[in-house]
């Protein structure tokens, strides 16, 4: 294979220029001339019935320009289910949902007008427990699922708040249970965490005299919001337009409607006037969206040698108030639970239950950082049951080429192995005992996890690129920049299909009313999904610059190549005519022609077969798995229960590495926000209410914690189906960490901690109860 010019180099980040000047245009720097200010009235209650609203004194304060309530606009949206109010209607479900929204002529005023909004509620019992939501009789966060327009793949429970139930068999665990030497069972917890992306939600939107709706906001998947609208709002897609702007981080959390609803009801009232809704931090995180609790059993036989025989998991997704992306996150993680293993008997339930919480929705990893969490603590716990070293173990069973998957699909392109033999060889796996004491009496420990993950299929991706007469590129794609790097990608692949520089390649902003459809920017997929558009895209550039080549040269098209950036005539002698596409600006081919523009759509629908959706077999849910594993070393102090997290390897099968750099800084980031996730983040609520609100009680990783030393590793798989052999590596830095900074903690201890995070008072009291001298030396 030829060495490739541009894929598989660290080039420089397209956006960064833009970004660290500061000119980048985020959504809350969207300005307009007469522009009106929102604020929304939010509930104090968890459940309680919506009596009646005042909002007399409200809109007599000078300056009120509108004011919206679900009586004026009950319309509802959902990705599955069509369950969720622009504003409460009848009854508000979670503390923090929105029920009156004003606009003003400054934010002040609407802030003020907040204040003087009456609402009288009838409390009802609140379900802030997942378990006893299930149980029959429980008051109910939803009274009749059919009420609502059930979309996709969710499967409610009639009269239940179970709002999805996912299942997957393989086999027969209670065959496999006989074949087993040993079985073990184990629970684990996951705490509800906030995406705490720099930006909060926001949006502008204006109706102008026709009905034409545009919204101006940093939205993930803007095509989908545009459809939810549009089904909402009962409109034509050609009259909402989403234009995007820079996104100051999403992690899930603007992968749906939040700010926008707000913004579009005040519009409508607004009369042509812009409408800005900025949230505050506080309302981010108890009236945004957030990632739900999750609790875990699971059951695992094996053979004497480690061979794994069975595994039965129940997982049970807290998704809050309303279903929102519930039961992506259900499939996702039902179909990683048994963990990247060769497993024979395999039974899988997950449940998503709502609850009278914050609203649970998308989270970067949908899912997986959650349930790789427990079958890799399970996998260390059945190392240590069986007395075998849990790098080892996970060897032993790990998916490889030609293995058969949890599905019964014959996997491909798997990295797994080699994964965890580098992130066990760049933290000395085997030099050192995985649990030693320092001579200061601090407990060392190191732990290993990996996982797999698929990306969301059916899944469609579409592009233009047009030529410029100068012989640029400008690529329209709908895939957005979250700062994962995608900008540059897709220039990358564009410019090494065309043989162009990729100065000359760049992207048009994104906005529905130009820009060809994707479906959305989540789970990993852009890479591989609009890679592929484009690379069909520059191909259809290549043969309409070989008809205008052969007219211009008076020759038929075949006899006209292009190869390595130039347009070739082929003749016998050698001696054909050569146009480089880095000057084809000077060859006058394009000059009084019609414009070269390439399109290219890349859908992965023809490969979804839709499965029994009791056992999943026989089916490929995914066009690619992502694979990778991490260890960690971590330093405990055994008088205050606090971890230190020593050194973090990563090893990521990425298919191909289109751009290294960006890889690594990928899982680099991945990695500190993982730390965060094991050690330190929890939203904590009384009674359904959230009390650490602020960036003061929540804790997150800060820039300290980004001096953990990491090694990482990119293992290169090449897929058949990929551009240029690539996968996807945005969600999956994050899959393991948690996991392997968790067995370390463990390992330290000599004990066993199931929830997360691994609090300093847990760790304690796990010493405390095993005893300084059952601390292995």
């Amino acid at each position: 294979m030829k060495p490739f010019k541009v894929v598989g180099k660290s080039i420089i980040r397209k956006d960064a220029l833009e970004k660290v000047t500061g000119r980048a245009i985020y959504g809350a720097d969207i300005q307009f001339p007469h522009q009106l200010y929102g604020a929304v009235y939010r509930s104090p209650l968890p459940h309680a019935r919506i009596l009646n609203i005042d909002t007399t004194k409200a809109s007599a304060l000078p300056g009120v320009r509108a004011i919206v309530t679900g009586n004026d606009f009950h319309n509802r949206f959902g990705q599955f289910i069509e369950d969720q109010p622009f504003l409460a209607y009848q009854k508000v479900r979670y503390a923090g949902e929105p029920v009156v929204a004003i606009a003003a002529e400054h934010p002040e005023i609407a802030a003020e007008a907040v204040q003087l909004v009456k609402v009288d509620f009838e409390p009802l019992p609140a379900v802030l427990d997942p378990f006893q939501a299930m149980e029959p009789g429980s008051p109910l966060v939803h009274e009749n699922w059919n009420e609502y327009n059930i979309l996709g793949q969710a499967r409610p429970v009639p009269g239940t708040n179970i709002c999805d139930h996912f299942t997957l068999r393989k086999g027969d665990v209670e065959t496999g249970w006989k074949e087993s030497d040993v079985i073990i069972e184990n629970e684990f917890n996951c705490s509800m965490l906030q995406h705490v992306t720099l930006e909060t939600h926001c949006a502008v939107a204006r109706v102008d005299a026709g009905g034409y709706l545009t919204i101006w906001t940093p939205a993930q998947s803007p095509f989908m919001l545009r459809e939810q609208l549009a089904r909402a709002l009962n409109m034509s897609m050609n009259n909402i337009r989403i234009i995007c702007t820079w996104i100051g981080g999403g992690f899930g959390s603007k992968y749906e409607l939040r700010a926008e609803p707000i913004a579009v009801t005040l519009a409508f009232k607004a009369q042509g006037r812009p409408v800005k809704v900025v949230f505050s931090r506080q309302e981010d995180f108890v009236s945004s969206v957030v990632r739900g609790p999750a609790h875990f059993k699971i059951k695992t036989g094996a053979k004497k040698d480690g061979t794994l025989v069975a595994q039965e998991v129940k997982a049970y997704w807290d998704t809050g108030a309303y279903v929102t992306v519930g039961p992506r996150v259900n499939y996702n993680a039902g179909f990683a639970a048994a963990g990247p293993y060769k497993i024979p008997h395999i039974k899988i339930d997950g449940y998503c239950i709502c609850t009278n919480k914050p609203v649970g929705s998308a989270y970067r990893g949908f899912g997986v950082p959650e349930i790789a969490w427990a079958h890799e603590s399970q996998m260390d716990a059945l190392a240590r049951e069986l007395n075998l070293d849990p790098l080892e173990l996970r060897l032993h069973n790990a998916l490889e080429e030609g293995s058969i998957s949890a599905t019964g699909e014959r996997l491909f392109s798997v990295g797994l192995k080699p994964a965890l033999e580098a992130a066990g060889h760049q933290i000395d796996w085997y030099s050192k005992p995985l649990r030693t004491v320092t001579p200061e009496g601090k407990l060392r420990g190191k732990g290993i996890a990996c996982f797999c993950k698929l990306t969301g299929t059916p899944s469609t991706s579409s592009a233009i690129i047009r030529l410029n007469e100068d012989g640029s590129v400008t690529v329209l794609q709908g895939g957005m920049e979250l700062g994962q790097g995608v900008n540059t990608v897709i220039a990358q692949i564009v410019a090494e299909e065309l043989g162009i520089s990729v100065n000359k390649v760049s992207l048009a902003p994104v906005d529905t009313a130009f820009t060809p459809y994707d479906k959305t920017t989540t789970s990993s997929r852009l890479t591989f999904h609009i890679g592929n558009a484009v690379l069909l895209a520059a191909r259809d550039i290549k043969e309409q610059l070989k008809v205008l080549a052969a007219r211009a040269w008076h020759v038929p098209p075949e006899r006209v190549v292009i190869k390595d950036g130039l347009i070739l005539e082929q003749t016998t002698n050698g001696t054909g005519r050569v146009i480089s596409l880095e000057q084809i600006s000077k060859s006058g081919i394009l000059k009084e022609q019609p414009p070269v523009i390439g399109h290219g759509s890349y859908s992965t629908s023809d490969i979804f077969d839709p499965p029994d959706v009791e056992t999943r077999q026989s089916s490929r849910p995914t066009v690619f798995w992502m694979y990778g594993a991490q260890a960690a070393e971590v330093e405990i102090d055994p008088e205050t229960g606090k971890v230190k997290v020593l050194k973090i390897s990563a090893a990521h099968d990425v298919g191909r590495a289109i751009n290294p750099d960006a890889c690594r800084q990928q899982i680099e980031g991945a990695i500190i926000m993982g730390l965060g996730h094991a050690l330190l983040e929890e939203m904590i609520l009384e009674q359904g209410i959230v009390k650490n609100a602020s960036m003061v009680d929540y804790k997150i990783p800060t820039a300290a914690d980004a001096t953990v030393e990491t090694a990482v590793s990119l293992i290169e798989s090449n897929h058949p189906e990929g551009p240029f052999g690539a996968k996807g590596i945005g969600e999956p830095g994050l899959a393991p960490t948690a996991a392997a900074i968790g067995n370390a903690v463990n390992n330290a201890l000599g004990a066993r901690l199931n929830s997360l995070p691994l609090k300093p008072e847990n760790i304690l009291a796990a010493l405390k109860s095993k005893g300084r001298m059952g601390v292995e030396r």
